[in-house]
């Protein structure tokens, strides 16, 4: 039988809303990615997590598909840009962002979050989350 770390054992889940914004690589805001300018906003804005994952392949809208196989890098690929909190602070930040997502596909919806280990021994930043 395996010892298992308390650590690791998972809290019980909260409602979170998640923020996802789909922007192409190559959009820039006064020569700043975009993906780039979203996540400094969240920063100042005090958004609980927020991550950025860059597509291996795929394309946004009408833009050509980006892909040149796996060994080479393609040259304008997705990028989602993954935020999580309340929604009302989510649509509020949503908001702050109009003139640059005029290019994005945005979803917001409601999402159950677990933490594990010791990011979910954090009761201060899991209350801020909990919408339920």
């Amino acid at each position: 039988m395996t010892r298992r770390d308390p650590e690791r054992r998972p809290v019980p889940p909260v409602r979170v809303a998640r923020l996802m914004i789909l922007v192409s690589e190559r959009a820039r805001r006064n020569r700043r990615p975009v993906h780039t300018e979203i996540v400094s906003r969240a920063r100042e804005a005090g958004l609980a997590d927020v991550a950025v994952l860059r597509g291996l392949d795929g394309h946004i809208g009408t833009s050509r598909r980006s892909s040149r196989g796996l060994l080479r890098r393609p040259d304008n690929v997705p990028v989602a840009v993954l935020i999580f909190d309340q929604e009302e602070r989510l649509r509020k930040f949503l908001a702050s962002l109009t003139g640059i997502t005029e290019d994005c596909i945005v979803t917001l919806d409601i999402a159950e979050a677990y933490r594990y280990g010791s990011a979910g021994s954090d009761t201060r930043s899991r209350d801020r989350r909990d919408t339920g």
